[in-house]
């Protein structure tokens, strides 16, 4: 799992189970509000036998992150996606 602060928000990335796999995401908060979490699924929504591997896949991708939108929606780098 990896965190990555930016300046209204923060971002998590994890691996969440999916039916007998796992999912690699990407979860949003708004650092001064009491919302809910927006979660993005990335790698295409892929599946992965193991958590490790999905965790995997969302830290790189969050590494591509360069912001989020006040919509909470993911700003990619470009040519990341």
């Amino acid at each position: 799992m990896a965190r990555k602060h930016f300046e209204k928000f923060e971002a998590i990335s994890s691996a969440v189970p999916a039916e007998d796999a796992f999912e690699a995401v990407i979860a949003v908060k708004r650092r001064d509000g009491d919302e809910s979490l927006h979660i993005f699924k990335v790698a295409d929504g892929r599946r992965y036998d193991l958590a490790s591997e999905a965790e995997v896949a969302a830290d790189a991708a969050l590494t591509k992150v360069v912001e989020i939108s006040d919509e909470a929606e993911l700003i990619w780098e470009e040519h990341a996606i």
